[in-house]
């Protein structure tokens, strides 16, 4: 019986190739992304859950809260929370401290190789489940010289896996290349974990080399990551609790400390909490950095799995609509099966076979699809996803799953319908689409509502980056490049570096600054100030950056003042501080000490348009600091420029590559979030757009083939070409227009709610809605008249010889 379903529904489908097709090619494009997104999806849930013990390890945050009540959040602590915690919370069994490298280099032969470092705790191979080859993972750590290695690491570094015992010279965080004995191998790091690392040494090391470590440690200080074990019987709430009063303790002590050298300090408020090792990828307020990688948000794997959603439902419409259109052009087939003693069953049964049928088709197109789209998606996703995984088992099974429910969703309901016809309605052509036909229209005016949605809302999108583009800056990042030096030789190379690079004919100026996101308090009268954004430069850097005076003067060394008490602030600094006084004859305090402000600039967009332009004081560099450098150089001269500070650059760090960028792609960096919501939106609206548009092929190919002698009779009677493709194409313009009204508050809530996220936006105009309208109604026509015009070039003597 089952083989006389596929004969059936095999001929049914050959015999409909324009159907056929649209059908396969809409449920490949929906599948091939589905697909895709599965992936992203299943990847970002997967995050760190390999580690056996996982759900009893958490991560020490905090939330510290200034003197305006504003939290500020922070993934990070310093180095003795660990330690501390561990020895008065009874629930931590254990603890780990893992800070990044920088600058890491290993020494092979005479080359010198880059290479991913991290300092950690002892625990960390009995923590967290890293698959430990060779070594004993309780004492792997357990010494200032010992290095743990990845087995890539070993292959690429000793050619071989088997190497503990075996020495490697390393210089990292300043220090020259000195001896580690390799201590244990383990197994190339899983891509979805947050520690990432090609080497670990031991936290020893930096507690013994650095001096930020030395002595009594500041209780704010937050430069690493600490995590903890907790035992499974424990209160988390119970344990937060515990954290906060002992933190309150510590932080008692260090205000009367601080009190000693700043009578107008005020008490810090912080807490800390723990936060579970599973949700640390996809957490963006407490974001994985200084030795954690692959940070994430949670609303990606939601956004994406609704976009793949979407794309299945505007494929599972067509599918519906087009088997309900072919509907009336089998009622005879329909109603002489079933005088012949058809029952409804085997109707409904011979009709879910083909949508079986059609639906399996799409799978190898859309694997193949799939795997052609993967390496552009793992641009567009930052994630690399193995081509062979296109064809594991467990992507077979989803693409099949896939398919299957969308046969029986999509072509339940059209066999439904067609089955239950009456045989005498059937074979006499009375059956009528009525109710059905309604359905039919509600379908594509919810298909065209989704895609019509997304294109105003990609529209939108592009446009706020198009303004953020355009709009003036307040400072200049034509032909200007930035890099930093060598952090450990910033002090004894930076003078001579600049001067250096000063001397090529096609550079015009050189600056440099310490730095993008440091932060400190004032005392402006006696009131302290809320956390305000400083940096040092030197006496050119807000002169290449093109940043103008509003008031007073830039900073020289000329001026011995300059280098001790003087700043400059911006115009937000003054309207927030200073908005009655002369900013010029204005004290503030700083740690005790008197500041005198000498110049006020204008404010300029530094950080980026999601955030409100803010206070900000600059200090003129006084010990060759300011390590990152700005170089402004003449128009067309990129290459040569590149070409001539990595020359100078080599001089003064041999091993090091010179890592750059232009001044328009930092400040775009900032926006990596945001240009990968853009991309998104814009490849699934084009996608719902296409695949809207073949179910509107498909279903205008029914509407001219079932209205054939009708638009013959009207030739006839002396009607044109173009009153015939306005009648074909008017019931279709009119759906889309209904879509488009649906979909314009939709739109309006999701945008509106987007660009909240911007300090600074455009304004939602509605002519931005009226041109997408423009744009759907010409696809439309453009997709509906081709069948018209065709059809209305036909000869009306071929169509009206058997009437």
């Amino acid at each position: 019986m089952i083989i006389n379903y596929i004969k059936i529904a095999y001929r049914s489908i050959v015999k409909n190739k324009i159907y056929t097709m649209v059908n396969i090619a809409g449920l490949t494009l929906a599948m091939a992304v589905f697909m895709l997104i599965a992936l992203y999806v299943k990847d970002d849930l997967s995050f760190d859950r390999f580690h056996k013990n996982g759900k009893n390890i958490y991560r020490l945050v905090s939330d510290v809260k200034d003197t305006q009540n504003e939290v500020r959040k922070s993934g990070n602590t310093g180095h003795i929370q660990g330690p501390i915690f561990k020895r008065e919370v009874p629930e931590i069994t254990a603890y780990c401290r893992i800070k990044n490298g920088w600058n890491t280099l290993v020494k092979k032969g005479n080359e010198v190789l880059v290479q991913k470092m991290i300092y950690a705790d002892s625990s960390l191979l009995t923590l967290f489940t890293f698959n430990v080859i060779e070594g004993n993972p309780k004492s792997a750590l357990d010494g200032p010289n010992k290095i743990v290695i990845t087995d890539e690491m070993a292959i690429k570094y000793f050619g071989k896996i088997n190497v503990v015992g075996s020495s490697m010279y390393i210089g990292d965080e300043g220090a020259s290349f000195e001896p580690y004995i390799v201590s244990a191998v383990i197994e190339k790091i899983k891509s979805n974990s947050t520690i990432q690392f090609d080497l670990c040494a031991s936290f020893d090391k930096l507690l013994k080399s650095d001096s930020q470590y030395e002595g009594p440690s500041a209780w704010i200080n937050s430069s690493l990551n600490t995590f903890v074990s907790i035992r499974p019987d424990a209160k988390i709430g119970i344990v937060n609790n515990k954290l906060q009063t002992i933190t309150n303790k510590y932080l008692a002590d260090e205000y009367l400390e601080s009190k000693k050298t700043d009578p107008i300090a005020t008490p810090y408020t912080m807490r800390f909490h723990l936060q579970p090792l599973f949700e640390i990828h996809l957490d963006p307020e407490y974001f994985a950095t200084n030795g954690l990688e692959n940070w994430s948000d949670k609303k990606y794997p939601k956004l994406m799995s609704i976009f793949a959603i979407m794309l299945l439902m505007i494929a599972s419409i067509n599918f519906i609509n087009l088997a309900l259109a072919r509907s009336l052009l089998r009622t005879k087939e329909i109603g002489i099966r079933k005088t012949i003693g058809g029952t409804r069953s085997q109707l409904f049964i011979q009709f879910l076979v083909e949508a079986f049928m059609v639906a399996i088709a799409a799978i190898l197109p859309s694997i193949i699809l799939a795997q052609t789209l993967l390496p552009s998606f793992s641009d567009l996703t930052n994630k690399y996803f193995d081509p062979s995984i296109m064809y594991s088992a467990s992507s077979l099974l989803l693409i099949v799953t896939t398919a299957i429910l969308i046969a029986i969703l999509s072509g339940g309901y059209p066999a439904f319908v067609m089955s239950g016809l009456l045989p005498i309605q059937s074979i006499k052509g009375q059956y009528s689409m009525g109710n059905n036909q309604k359905f039919k229209q509600g379908l594509v005016v919810f298909q065209f509502s989704i895609a019509l949605s997304l294109m105003t809302g990609m529209a939108f999108i592009n446009q706020q980056f198009k303004y953020i583009n355009d709009r003036p800056l307040g400072y200049e990042t034509e032909d200007r490049l930035r890099f930093w030096l060598p952090w450990e030789k910033i002090k004894n190379i930076s003078k001579d570096f600049k001067q250096e690079l000063s001397n090529i004919s096609f550079i015009k100026n050189v600056s440099g600054k310490s730095g993008d996101f440091n932060k400190t308090k004032y005392s402006i009268n006696g009131k302290e100030t809320e956390w305000i954004y400083y940096e040092h430069v030197d006496d050119n850097h807000l002169q290449l950056m093109g940043v103008p005076l509003k008031s007073g003067r830039y900073f020289s060394y000329q001026y011995n003042a300059d280098t001790v008490s003087n700043i400059i602030v911006n115009e937000s600094f003054v309207a927030k501080y200073l908005s009655d006084k002369d900013p010029l004859t204005t004290v503030l305090k700083l740690r005790g000490f008197n500041t005198n402000i000498i110049g006020v600039v204008k404010d300029f967009h530094y950080s980026n348009f999601r955030e409100k332009i803010e206070p900000m004081v600059f200090y003129l560099d006084k010990e060759n600091q300011a390590g990152c450098i700005h170089v402004h150089y003449m128009t067309g001269k990129l290459p040569e420029t590149i070409a001539s500070i990595q020359a100078v650059y080599k001089k003064y760090e041999p091993y090091l590559p010179l890592e750059y960028q232009t001044l328009n792609e930092f400040r775009m960096e900032a926006y990596n979030q945001e240009i990968r919501e853009k991309k998104i939106a814009n490849y699934t609206a084009i996608l719902a757009i296409i695949i809207a548009c073949l179910g509107l092929f498909g279903l205008a190919t029914f509407t001219t083939e079932q209205r054939v002698k009708e638009i013959s009779i009207r030739k006839v009677m002396g009607a044109g070409v173009l009153s015939i493709v306005k009648l074909l194409t008017s019931d279709f313009i009119k759906l889309v227009t209904i879509s488009f009204i649906i979909a314009i508050p939709i739109t309006y809530y999701f945008i509106k709610k987007w660009l909240q996220g911007f300090a600074y936006r455009i304004e939602i105009d509605f002519w931005i809605f009226f041109m997408v309208f423009i744009l759907a109604t010409f696809l439309t026509v453009l997709t509906v008249s081709y069948q018209s015009i065709k059809t209305a070039f036909v000869n009306p003597a071929k169509t009206l010889r058997s009437e």
